[in-house]
């Protein structure tokens, strides 16, 4: 293995190192994402509920209203009743009053209805007041969690990142950045070794995706020390059996 694929590979140790710390804080991150998810998701439950229970009182009070007005068509039926001169007119009125107390009676009902259906709305409210605070509690608990990580792990961390920053310097800049691009589309695995199989050990393979590794692949690795891209996953292809670092 050449010089620059050697750094490399010093460097790919260290980015795996790195990248368990970034995997784990991403884990505690994408949890605490999620719960505020489920917070929303409750306030936008809730926030439904409550509009359901101003619907109900919306409609309680405009049956309300309209029970008021046909009682006060009702009084005045009634009295229109007493001064009735014929029994036409006494018979149309009554007509009239007995169709206003069928339609007081039906709103009557359908505000007992909506009564009963806001009763039982409210007594639910009380459930996702209580899963709020379970699930504020539980997302506080994740952020202390993902605090307690962080400062756990500060020391290793930053020893971490200077090991890196050393072995980066010893690494030509287009060959760096060839890694770094590669390292962030597969969680930090920027190199692939080449592996040998079947009955004679004539094929290879790439570690990175199990796909074929052509023959001229294979040489050009030999004789050159650049950087070589698998053709199937992109990633950086090294012979660990020829001089790679332990």
């Amino acid at each position: 293995m050449g010089v620059i694929l050697d750094a490399l590979h010093r460097l790919q140790k260290i980015e795996r190192k790195l990248n368990k710390h970034r995997s784990k804080a991403a884990t505690y991150r994408r949890k605490i994402e999620q719960g505020k998810q489920l917070i929303d998701a409750n306030q936008a439950e809730y926030d439904a509920h409550l509009k359901a229970v101003r619907q109900c009182q919306v409609g309680i009070d405009a049956a309300d209203l309209d029970i008021k007005t046909r009682e006060e068509s009702m009084a005045k039926h009634r009295v229109a009743l007493n001064s009735a001169k014929t029994n036409k007119d006494y018979a149309a009125i009554l007509t009239a009053l007995n169709t206003e107390k069928a339609d007081t009676s039906k709103y009557e009902s359908r505000v007992l209805e909506l009564m009963a259906e806001k009763d039982e709305l409210l007594s639910k409210s009380k459930t996702f007041e209580d899963e709020r605070e379970k699930l504020l509690a539980r997302l506080e608990k994740r952020k202390k969690d993902l605090d307690d990580y962080l400062a756990r792990t500060r020391e290793e961390l930053e020893s971490l990142e200077k090991e890196r920053a050393a072995a980066a310097a010893d690494i030509p800049p287009s060959a760096l950045a060839a890694f770094e691009r590669v390292a962030s589309k597969h969680e930090g695995e920027a190199m692939a070794e080449i592996l040998r199989i079947g009955s004679r050990g004539d094929d290879h393979i790439c570690e990175g995706c199990n796909m074929s590794v052509t023959l001229e692949v294979v040489n050009k690795l030999r004789s050159l020390d650049d950087l070589v891209l698998c053709n199937t996953c992109g990633r950086i292809l090294f012979h660990a059996h020829e001089g790679a670092s332990a």
